[in-house]
């Protein structure tokens, strides 16, 4: 059976029937159909190009789809697709959203009325033209009684901007963690595998910030200001008169304390630095011997964590493998469970979105002095990063 040997006779004898498939994404698709092709306007049925062959209603509405020429030269052919909303009819299946519908990708499939699933022709696979496959381009106009879109084929490029979503230069668009091999499970609270089904975008840093070095395993958090949150275990010398490379050291921090309440006291925290090369200087930021860290303690229920007005400086704890900052002093029992929503905690492992806080997780190099605590400033450069601050970038040295 074939649909060319049809249109080859000196007179067809069957009609030509247009039907429209408009993808809307998630596994969910539009089935349209001119309006006058049955005469109780009931969808017309037709099957599936694939198999199982799926017979399909194609529901009869308002359609107009005008401008499918082919040419051989010039331009791609833009048709344009009116369609009237009378009756809620197109709403009712594709949404008013029609904002929402440019990109969809929109197929015209074309037979003869005796090829559709109640005709003398039906068979399987279904006897059709070839398919023509566009995508909304814009809309055109609208107004209270019908839309017009313009379509454009998928490998026009007339008009299209690159990259196609907006992107802030040098910030990595990444979901942070959500391509890595581990996903926190909330149900055991406990890091799982994580499925290839479930991994999104390009970031494969490991979700429990473990990073294997010269075949041993380490926990490396970070915060968004590119600064490590190191063990409380690792020994911080009161700031002597010099230091040595590659220890830590701390010096009193006056703070303001955030207390459960919301009222403020006065209250001398620590800072904690790394110390990058022998020096007699003190210890500050800006200063190229001295690197700021922050250190995480593991979670104890009797224990209280402050909070401060300078929140940089909040205490950070570790509950079943996951670091946590709290929001502000914890009194009682319950705030002092960790948790991702309320008003005393939040994740404390987060990425600053820079190549340096691509380079500090991925780069990151022991530190060789100081017992082998900590990392290093130097990274080893000879991997690769999959920062994602540029369209079409998958790794950057």
């Amino acid at each position: 059976m074939s649909i060319l040997s049809d249109v080859q006779e000196q007179a067809i004898d069957s009609g030509i029937v247009s039907l429209y498939e408009l993808d809307l994404g998630n596994n969910t698709i539009g089935y349209f159909s001119q309006a006058g092709l049955s005469e109780d306007l009931t969808p017309v049925q037709f099957r599936d190009a694939t198999s199982p062959y799926t017979v399909r209603d194609y529901t009869a509405i308002p359609i107009n789809v005008e401008g499918f020429d082919i040419s051989s030269d010039g331009s791609y052919s833009r048709p344009s697709l009116t369609v009237s909303n009378i009756g809620a009819v197109f709403s009712a299946i594709v949404g008013t959203d029609y904002e929402g519908l440019i990109g969809k990708r929109f197929t015209r499939r074309t037979t003869l009325r005796k090829y559709l699933a109640d005709g003398t022709g039906d068979a399987s696979p279904p006897v059709e033209f070839p398919k023509t496959t566009y995508v909304i381009d814009r809309i055109k106009s609208r107004n209270a009684v019908q839309v017009q879109f313009e379509l454009a084929a998928p490998f026009d490029l007339a008009r299209v901007r690159l990259p196609r979503r907006v992107i802030v230069g040098g910030a990595c668009p990444w979901k942070y963690t959500e391509a890595g091999s581990k996903i926190y499970d909330t149900t055991s609270n406990a890091y799982i595998a994580r499925t290839e089904v479930q991994k999104e975008g390009g970031c494969n840093w490991r979700a429990d910030s473990k990073i294997t070095i010269d075949g041993t395993e380490y926990t490396a958090y970070m915060n968004e200001n590119d600064e490590y949150i190191l063990p409380s275990s690792i020994t911080y010398t009161t700031f002597p008169s010099s230091a040595t490379k590659g220890n830590f050291y701390k010096t009193v921090a006056a703070l303001t304390e955030i207390k459960s309440d919301g009222t403020t006291a006065s209250r001398n925290d620590y800072n904690f630095w790394q110390c990058l090369s022998n020096t007699s200087a003190t210890p500050a930021d800006g200063n190229s011997a001295w690197r700021r860290i922050r250190i995480h303690q593991t979670h104890s229920a009797s224990q209280p964590y402050y909070g401060f007005t300078d929140n940089r400086f909040n205490h950070y704890v570790v509950s079943a493998g996951r670091l946590w900052q709290v929001k502000r002093t914890t009194q009682d029992a319950n705030a002092h469970q960790p948790r991702q929503s309320g008003d005393f905690w939040k994740i404390g492992d987060v990425c600053g979105k820079k190549v340096t806080s691509c380079a500090m997780r991925f780069q990151a190099k022991v530190n060789g002095s100081g017992g082998g605590a900590g990392f290093d400033e130097l990274r080893d450069s000879r991997i690769s990063l999959p920062f994602g601050g540029f369209p079409g970038v998958v790794q950057r040295r």
